[in-house]
């Protein structure tokens, strides 16, 4: 499997609920928030990251690509490892099982999670639920009205 198969794969998946491509960037833009979904190839090997966020139309990024900004993964170390493989394009898994296996974590760990955020409020919600805000910029907590 080559990068552009892995793309192909992710506008699959993103397109039909409403990203549009843009280079190595899918795009949602909303009224309150924009969200973006990235491929990242890794500098030392034939690996991918899929990075997504969200933006917050109401305030500057600052230099800052996203607001909010997470990685595909599982808190699961079984699981986490499976998709790391996945995205290795290096490593043996087989073309078929390597698409089936990616469309199903990016529609269970990336397109459900996206389509759930829709506004700052929806956006408040789930950042609530996260452990620690330490990756939280500070104009974000203000805007947010984060305890800081």
């Amino acid at each position: 499997m080559e990068k552009k198969e892995l793309a192909s794969i992710l506008s699959e998946m993103l397109v039909p609920v409403g990203f549009k491509k843009k280079g190595n960037y899918w795009v949602l833009n909303g009224i309150e928030i924009t969200k973006m979904v990235n491929l990242q190839k890794s500098q030392f090997s034939n690996s991918f990251y899929v990075n997504f966020g969200y933006i917050l139309n109401a305030i500057p990024l600052n230099g800052l690509t996203m607001h909010i900004f997470s990685g595909l993964g599982s808190l699961d170390d079984r699981e986490n490892t499976r998709i790391k493989e996945l995205l290795d394009l290096e490593s043996k898994v087989s073309k078929e099982s390597r698409t089936s296996e990616l469309k199903k974590i990016l529609l269970e760990k990336l397109v459900q999670k996206v389509r759930l955020v829709n506004t700052e409020e929806d956006l408040l919600q789930e950042l609530k639920e996260l452990s620690h805000l330490n990756n939280i910029p500070l104009l974000v907590k203000r805007h947010l009205n984060l305890t800081i």
